[in-house]
């Protein structure tokens, strides 16, 4: 996974041929002399690649079109925020894309990606492939003509189900010829995906403030200050934080050249064990499976990694954390994110239960363990904040008043991370 973190489409385009391609595959490399070409790719897959992986990365590139408000010709020819990667979807890449938006609702976005996969170039060894594993384009078409209908319906009658737009498209698919239905992608193929993205803003809301942030729209503050801090413990008097001020009030500050290289290593041989972090609280009676947004480990078992970190925790906030059991580390690869949040006890997120004999959160502070080239910003969108991850800081901010009452000026979230991978 590491080796497609600085090249997301790559990664996308990696899971989405083991996923979809590898059963076509497997067929034709049966055919002799493809015996030996098919042991070679199984070592390969070796079964860790499966069909909730593409998925989930469908969802996290879906993500990141939407959230950074990315136009679909540019992330299908390798233009990511002004970056251009030296990698294009395929026809068959541009084809998933459109199914998967279809299927979560999204016909406009389906329709624009149908018109990517309708115009697209021919590739090198494509009949080859097509001989492979069948050509894709036998449906193409149609389903274009099925996305933009609904595209057009859903303008039409806003508050109508995705069953009963379907039936008035089915309907009106029926009654079209095949001359009529290649009228119908020619008249849609001339008009600029701009204009169906014009209709869909119609009934989009406004963008949100998180959306903003990590766009990089939010204005940056003025009045602020960079200071040795040496005042949080005696220890500092000798070797004073590096502390900059990235909000007055609420009280954010950034300490910089806190967490070192070798305790990166150190941390991650700690956090071997990862599971998925999901973008809601998983119940035992989950009708659907909930968005993998990170791979999150706790670490609770005393080590000196720890002991140290908690002990530079008190030193740079002078608050006393030996009570505190555990450390959260979490890695945000590719679309990986998470929407605003508090950190005190909010509703089911965070429970009296989980930190019972401590109170509620009175702090947070997050060690970035990487830099991000794009994407991975702590964002405050009630206070219009965006900061960006520098590996070796550290972001501290109170979640409550003095007087213990909650602060909502700290909700708070993590933007889609683009390229790269986010550790903290």
């Amino acid at each position: 996974r590491e080796k497609y973190v600085s090249n997301p489409l790559k990664a996308f385009s990696l899971v989405r041929r083991v996923t979809e391609d590898w059963t076509h595959l497997q067929v034709y490399t049966k055919r002799k002399p493809g015996q030996e070409a098919l042991a070679a790719m199984k070592k390969l897959v070796d079964g860790k690649i499966k069909l909730r992986n593409l998925k989930s990365m469908m969802q996290r590139i879906a993500r990141i079109e939407q959230i950074y408000d990315l136009k679909s010709v540019d992330v299908a020819q390798g233009r990511l925020l002004g970056q251009h990667f030296n990698k294009e979807f395929s026809l068959r890449d541009c084809l998933a894309i459109a199914k998967h938006k279809y299927g979560s609702g999204d016909y406009t976005r389906s329709a624009i990606w149908y018109h990517q996969a309708i115009q697209h170039k021919a590739e090198p060894n494509s009949r080859a492939y097509d001989e492979a594993i069948g050509k894709p384009a036998s449906t193409l078409r149609r389903n274009f003509v099925m996305a933009t209908l609904m595209h057009a319906a859903r303008i039409r009658h806003p508050n109508d189900t995705h069953k009963a737009l379907q039936a008035k498209v089915d309907a009106a698919l029926q009654k079209m010829s095949s001359i009529q239905l290649e009228k119908h992608v020619q008249q849609q193929l001339a008009r600029d995906v701009d204009e169906f993205v014009a209709e869909a803003h119609k009934l989009q809301p406004p963008v949100s403030d998180f959306e903003r942030g990590c766009r990089g729209q939010f204005v940056r503050r003025a009045n602020l200050h960079c200071r040795y801090n040496h005042s949080t413990h005696p220890f500092l008097r000798l070797a004073p934080f590096r502390m900059e001020e990235i909000n007055h009030d609420p009280y954010i500050v950034m300490f910089h050249n806190v967490f070192y290289d070798s305790e990166l290593a150190e941390m991650r041989s700690l956090a071997v064990d990862m599971s998925d972090g999901y973008s809601g609280n998983v119940t035992a009676k989950q009708a659907e499976s909930l968005d993998v947004v990170a791979h999150i480990a706790w670490l609770v078992h005393k080590s000196p990694f720890l002991q140290r970190l908690n002990r530079r925790i008190s030193h740079m906030t002078g608050l006393d954390v030996s009570e505190f059991k555990a450390l959260q580390v979490a890695n945000f690869g590719l679309g990986g994110y998470f929407e605003p949040h508090y950190d005190y006890m909010d509703g089911e997120r965070v429970m009296a239960e989980s930190i019972a004999g401590l109170g509620d959160r009175l702090a947070s502070i997050i060690f970035y363990s990487s830099d991000v080239p794009q994407g991975g910003m702590t964002t405050f969108p009630e206070i219009q904040v965006a900061v960006t991850p520098q590996k070796g800081s550290s972001l501290f901010w109170y979640n409550l008043f003095d007087d213990g009452r909650q602060d909502s000026r700290t909700l708070h979230s993590v933007c889609p991370v683009i390229v790269g991978s986010r550790w903290s």
